[in-house]
């Protein structure tokens, strides 16, 4: 029997990305064995070599016995050689026509699938809905040449058990109906379901620079040509990176998630399933506490009674949620129905109250600004007035919107800002955003 280790050591220079509106950076690693010791340098056009602090990198993966038998498995394959590749991606989209299977209400009702098979002890931590097992759109890689099971879509969130704490990753993928072949390293086990799906499970580990991170996985492979791949791992949600050393989510729990039906790509998405809140975020000086889910609660419920007159919103006020910035603000946006004006709300606490000698507005700005206080030491600041908005690429129509924004400002350092944007005459007059943003309960204590 031989047992070999991949084992890889990478010295690498400052690597420096942009990432464009139309893209996005996708890099990935292919595992199996490599020869020890293999090196590779990695530096960047737009900075001198010779100014970096090149930093070793070293990863090492968990030996593998390529002669060993897999259960369920006829024969077993070695792993090819280990590579890593970087490419961008050129669109991501909810409804993307190479993907039909796919859209925004179909990955509402997978996220909620996958919510709904966490055990009742496994708490999702409290995060925007992009951190928070929603599925996003498809990563289309844009290859004509490539058939439509080329783009996945995934869904990520920090979970938590007791003292275990880490991350679980669902991926999701319309692929062909042939089983790949058992590879040594990339499952210990393959067992075929009654109904035909086909499941491989893994439990493993890897070292980076000598930080052990523990994970384990389970990939199932339906009769409708749905790849469905749930992993996790023991990566703990804390602000410096930090393994628990326990993986709050076990074999049988992921195989669960990932044999769910609502999951596979043939599954009807039931009627009226809305598609996935879209993110948002609000501007604060300087950051403030963070937010917890009593919090959201207890705001949601103050903007619940809030009386819009006429207006309708596709998305309602109470429908805060965490910023897509940091956990330091809850927000929300939404349209007006039947018109061409959006809506931002944003709560933060720990914010300065504004004095207004420091406030200078620009009078070459073209909006009328207006500043006063309240009697209980409340600020509220309004501004109103346009800007222009052209086409994709600068060469589409020219569009002039108005603005109006209102940013209430409480003693206790509460800030609530609302803006609205209308293409025509707002429905969302100045006067209701103030009501809105004074509504009693609005505060973070």
């Amino acid at each position: 029997m031989s047992e070999r280790s991949a084992r890889v050591r990478w010295t690498d220079g400052l690597v420096v990305v942009g990432i464009v509106a139309v893209g996005i950076l996708v890099a990935g690693a292919l595992q199996g064995p490599v020869e020890p010791e293999s090196t590779m340098a990695a530096t960047t056009p737009t900075v001198e070599p010779e100014a970096l602090a090149p930093e070793e990198y070293v990863r090492v993966s968990e030996p593998v016995d390529t002669s060993a038998p897999i259960p369920g498995c006829d024969t077993v394959v070695e792993a090819e050689e280990e590579r890593f590749s970087m490419s961008f991606v050129g669109e991501r989209s909810y409804d993307n026509p190479r993907f039909p299977w796919f859209n925004g209400p179909k990955a509402t009702a997978m996220s909620d699938a996958v919510a709904s098979a966490l055990p009742d002890d496994v708490e999702l931590a409290f995060a925007a809905p992009q951190q928070s097992l929603q599925f996003g759109p498809i990563f289309d890689f844009g290859d004509d040449d490539e058939p439509p099971y080329s783009g996945s879509t995934d869904a990520w969130g920090a979970v938590s058990r007791g003292d275990a704490s880490g991350s679980v990753q669902v991926s999701v993928q319309q692929a062909p109906q042939t089983v790949p072949d058992c590879v040594a390293g990339s499952l210990d086990e393959r067992k075929t379901l009654p109904d035909g799906t086909v499941v491989d499970l893994l439990d493993t580990w890897a070292e980076i620079n000598g930080i052990r991170t523990i994970s384990r996985s389970v990939q199932a492979y339906t009769s409708d040509g749905t790849w469905i791949h749930v992993s996790a791992d023991d990566r703990a949600n804390t602000p410096e990176p930090s393994n628990s050393g326990e993986i709050p989510l076990t074999l049988p729990e992921l195989e669960l998630i990932a044999t769910e039906p609502a999951l596979r790509v043939s599954t009807p998405v039931p009627p009226g399933t809305p598609p996935p809140s879209g993110g948002c975020s609000g501007y604060t000086e300087n950051g403030g506490p963070d937010l917890t889910r009593e919090d959201q609660q207890r705001l949601n419920s103050a903007l619940a009674s809030v009386d819009l007159g006429a207006v309708g919103l596709d998305r309602k006020l109470d429908t805060l949620q965490p910023s897509d910035m940091g956990s330091d603000t809850l927000c929300m946006a939404s349209n007006v129905v039947g018109a061409d004006e959006t809506l931002q709300l944003s709560i933060a606490g720990g914010q300065n109250v504004p004095v207004e000698d420091e406030v200078r507005p620009d009078p070459y700005s073209g909006t009328q600004n207006t500043f006063r206080s309240l009697a209980d030491g409340t600020v509220v600041q309004t501004s109103a007035g346009y800007y222009g908005v052209t086409g994709e690429g600068g060469d589409g129509d020219y569009q002039q919107r108005s603005s109006n924004t209102v940013t209430v400002t409480r003693p206790g350092g509460t800030r609530v800002q609302i803006s609205a944007s209308s293409a025509g005459s707002p429905l969302l007059s100045l006067e209701l955003l103030e009501s809105i943003a004074l509504t009693p309960g609005l505060e973070v204590s």
